[in-house]
């Protein structure tokens, strides 16, 4: 499974509870700064840290999200919303 998280400048933790969590195996990251690319092939799982990504960024991700029907989870800051449940 495929994931993008965009935002925060460094994953930390996120790779081991999104594989254990939602079995994610491999991890493309955006910033959250620049301007957004292309959207990356066969993704399964978009996660947005909305407290460390631009407006625009959030914007474009959802909107992909939604086009290609890609479950879309967002967080605030940290990913204890995802570790807890």
């Amino acid at each position: 499974m495929r994931c993008l998280v965009v935002g925060t400048d460094r994953l930390g933790a996120a790779p081991k509870i999104l594989k254990n969590k939602f079995g994610v195996t491999e991890i493309i990251h955006w910033d959250g700064k620049k301007k957004v690319q292309k959207l990356p092939n066969r993704l399964s799982l978009i996660l947005i840290y909305t407290g460390f990504a631009n407006h625009a960024v959030v914007e474009k991700a959802k909107r992909l999200g939604k086009r290609y029907n890609i479950k879309t989870i967002y967080i605030n800051r940290g990913l204890s919303e995802l570790a807890a449940g």
